[in-house]
């Protein structure tokens, strides 16, 4: 037989496991069958259905996992569809159902997870937990958390109540209180404890009503303080001084540790209500009205003042105004019950010469000052009490 070169031989038709290949080991030329060639390396069925030439078209169907077997050089990675992914099979991807669940899950997952989502998944948007507090207690980090928002507002203070003094003697008029203070920080979650105190701040009353003659008012309590921790605390607002026969001390809202200072109240004195404590444009607490006094010769009563305004006023439909002769002042609105915003303040009450004066009105939610009481006359009627302020409130969010 004459030498012919391998690229001169025919292409066989197909090929077997038993069919016979030329072997060069080192410097001897062997036959071996095509099984023997492959052992070790690839198996019958790994090979078997190999066609010879590409396919009419490839397949589309995607196949989830890993293969065993050797792919085509011209083979494809075919990314699956929304049905397909629908279509698979429970022990295709582990976990995965075949239906979608009859309610999304809301429960936020914190970390990776090893399995395959569906097409119609959500991710939902970030997560928050709030803890309002209108009275003390403890806060307990939720597990996850990253950082947390407090807003803290102390306690507004009561106003005083009217002096009663008989004719020819000065009788001022109730001081207002001073309003709570309002601070809001960001923390990070790694600096806080596992459990916080919380302490909520207890608005401070209004002083009482005078029914001995020739006597000064009674002061009104000083506001209770509000603290989240030791990371934020700011003072009650204070309460109004005693008042006399020279003037109705207000109370004062300063608070160092505050990030926006309560309002002063409003001084009472021998005539009208002094002007408003506090501004329509204050965060924190405003600051109560002034009752209405009485001069040494006094014939008629002298009306209250109008309690301070705050930005919480826009929330809850207005300011307090003060009483009319003899006529109590009114009580501030609240804001919405757990809403951290600062309350108004209470108005002052009116004075009178023919009866009982008008009580201070009380303060708004949260951190609302008390109003002053009007002055009274002696032996005609007693002097108006001071109105009570409003607590504090500490709402803690928490994001994850």
């Amino acid at each position: 037989m004459a030498d012919i070169k391998i690229s001169e031989l025919p292409a066989a038709a197909s090929v077997a496991t038993t069919d016979v290949l030329v072997v060069n080991q080192g410097t001897t030329t062997r036959k071996a069958t095509v099984s023997q060639a492959l052992a070790g390396t690839l198996t019958t069925a790994q090979i078997a259905g190999l066609a010879t030439t590409a396919p009419a078209a490839l397949a589309t169907a995607p196949v989830v996992g890993l293969s065993q077997f050797a792919a085509r050089a011209d083979h494809q990675h075919v990314f699956p569809t929304p049905a397909q992914i629908g279509a698979l099979t429970t022990s295709q991807i582990a976990g995965l159902a075949t239906t979608a669940p009859a309610a999304l899950a809301t429960a936020p997952v914190v970390g990776l997870s090893e399995f395959a989502a569906r097409a119609d998944h959500q991710h939902q948007a970030i997560q928050t937990d709030v803890q309002t507090f209108t009275s003390s207690g403890t806060w307990t980090k939720p597990a996850g958390a990253i950082a947390v928002d407090v807003v803290v507002i102390s306690a507004g203070g009561g106003g005083g109540s009217g002096r009663k003094a008989g004719v020819g003697t000065q009788a001022s008029g109730g001081g207002g209180g001073g309003g709570g203070s309002y601070s809001i920080r960001s923390i990070s979650a790694t600096l806080l404890g596992a459990t916080e105190t919380v302490t909520v701040g207890i608005g401070g009353t209004g002083g009482a009503s005078v029914t001995a003659n020739s006597t000064n008012g009674n002061i009104g309590v000083t506001g209770g303080n509000s603290s989240f921790g030791t990371w934020i605390q700011v003072t009650g607002g204070g309460g109004a001084g005693a008042a006399t026969n020279v003037s109705g001390p207000a109370g004062a809202g300063s608070s160092a540790r505050a990030m926006f200072q309560g309002a002063n109240g409003s001084a009472g004195g021998a005539g009208a209500g002094t002007l408003t404590g506090g501004s329509n444009v204050n965060i924190s607490g405003a600051g109560g009205g002034a009752g209405g006094g009485l001069p040494a010769a006094a014939t008629v009563g002298f009306t209250g003042s109008t309690g301070g305004t705050c930005l919480g006023s826009w929330f809850s439909g207005g300011t307090a105004n003060g009483g009319a002769i003899g006529g109590n002042g009114a009580s501030a609105p609240n804001v919405a019950a757990g809403f951290a915003a600062s309350g108004s303040a209470g108005g002052g009450g009116g004075s009178s010469v023919t009866g009982n004066a008008g009580n201070g009105g009380n303060g708004g939610t949260y951190g609302g000052a008390g109003g002053g009481g009007g002055a009274g006359l002696d032996n005609v009627g007693n002097s108006g009490a001071g109105g009570n302020g409003a607590d504090g409130i500490v709402v803690v969010t928490t994001y994850f």
